[in-house]
């Protein structure tokens, strides 16, 4: 009975397509004789040259290497581009690094003037006539001092005149030969002290250091005093200046 079935459909299956080509071919025939018995038309159709469309070029997003055309072609040089005026740079001025000077070269010092130290040494002739070397030490400079030297008498009655070159005063090697003034002092009682000379001496000492200084005074009087020849009095010592 499955095998009748099955006979039977391709037996219809095989009609139908026999009748689909033969619709085909039929109407194949019939556009042909339409085509053959359609009139020739003789008119001339004059139509406008319309140029082609340009088509259009799409750029592609990456670059694609340019091949040369091969017939000659005028590159039109691209105008020049404006030159540029540089502007110029701002000038930069370097401010000079301060060079710290030293403390010797410079002649001033924060305790410009101020004490370092006094002191004085007395001579002893066994008369009642002696001098006295009064010192005072100050600074005067970033790495000096200045010492001052004054020669004092005392005595009591006393006349002399003024004695030229009479008083030497050496401070550390420097010495100097100064004046004596005339005197006349008349008393028994009271001590005259006057001052015979005075000198100022510059010594090197920087600052946080000390040194010791060695002073000598002299006074040549040539004379006698309460019965004593005294030709020359004199005085001095040692002494240190701490800065």
């Amino acid at each position: 009975m499955k095998g009748k079935i099955t006979a039977v459909l391709f037996i219809l299956v095989f009609l139908l397509v026999v009748a689909v080509v033969f619709t085909f071919l039929t109407g194949l025939d019939r556009r042909r004789e339409a085509e053959a018995n359609q009139p020739v038309s003789t008119d001339v159709l004059v139509t406008e040259n319309t140029p082609a469309p340009t088509p259009e070029v799409l750029t592609p997003s990456t670059s694609v290497p340019f091949e040369a055309p091969a017939q000659s072609t005028v590159v039109t040089p691209a105008p020049a581009a404006p030159a540029v005026e540089s502007t110029p740079e701002a000038a930069v001025i370097e401010t000079p690094v301060p060079v710290e000077i030293p403390a010797e070269v410079s002649g001033n010092a924060p305790d410009m003037g101020a004490l370092l130290g006094s002191g004085s040494f007395s001579s002893n002739t066994g008369a009642a006539i002696n001098i006295r070397a009064d010192w005072e030490a100050r600074v005067s400079g970033a790495n000096e001092i200045s010492v001052r030297v004054s020669v004092i008498l005392n005595s009591y009655s006393i006349y002399v005149n003024g004695l030229p070159g009479s008083v030497n005063i050496g401070l550390n090697g420097q010495y100097v030969s100064l004046d004596s003034p005339a005197i006349s002092y008349d008393s028994n009682t009271a001590l005259l002290t006057t001052e015979l000379a005075s000198q100022s001496f510059t010594v090197q000492l920087p600052q946080g250091s000390s040194r010791d200084l060695d002073l000598q005074a002299e006074w040549h009087w040539g004379g006698t005093y309460g019965g004593v020849d005294i030709p020359v009095i004199e005085c001095g010592g040692s002494f240190t200046v701490t800065r």
